[in-house]
């Protein structure tokens, strides 16, 4: 009976939809207008010309760079000139020695400062 009922539900549910109105008719896709001035883009010197400005650009990017860098290194590590030997043996240990005894009082010095 359930069955019998639904299906009878069905009918006028399902004309409540009329025939579908008929498509529209495609429209015709407008032709492009003939273009009288013909576009290239760039010529070979104007390419050359930007290619060259970029690289000197850059150039100019990395003198910059450079020339900071140099400017705001440390002059104790920077090695003069002239000065290419190496140093003796005693120089290189007095070195290490101190450079040992900076660190070991580096670290005294964070072990007093450390919170408890």
């Amino acid at each position: 009976m359930v069955l019998a009922l639904s299906l009878a539900l069905c009918g006028p549910a399902a004309a409540q939809f009329g025939p579908l109105p008929p498509a529209p008719e495609p429209v015709p896709a407008p032709q492009p207008a003939p273009s009288s001035t013909e576009d290239d883009g760039l010529s070979t010197a104007q390419q050359l010309l930007l290619f060259g400005a970029g690289i000197a650009l850059i150039g100019v990017i990395a003198w910059v760079i450079m020339r900071d860098a140099k400017r705001s290194a440390p002059v104790a590590e920077r090695p003069a000139a002239g000065d290419e030997r190496k140093p003796s043996t005693r120089e290189r240990e007095r070195q290490q020695r101190q450079r040992r005894d900076k660190a070991k009082a580096a670290r005294q010095q964070r072990k007093r400062n450390r919170s408890r």
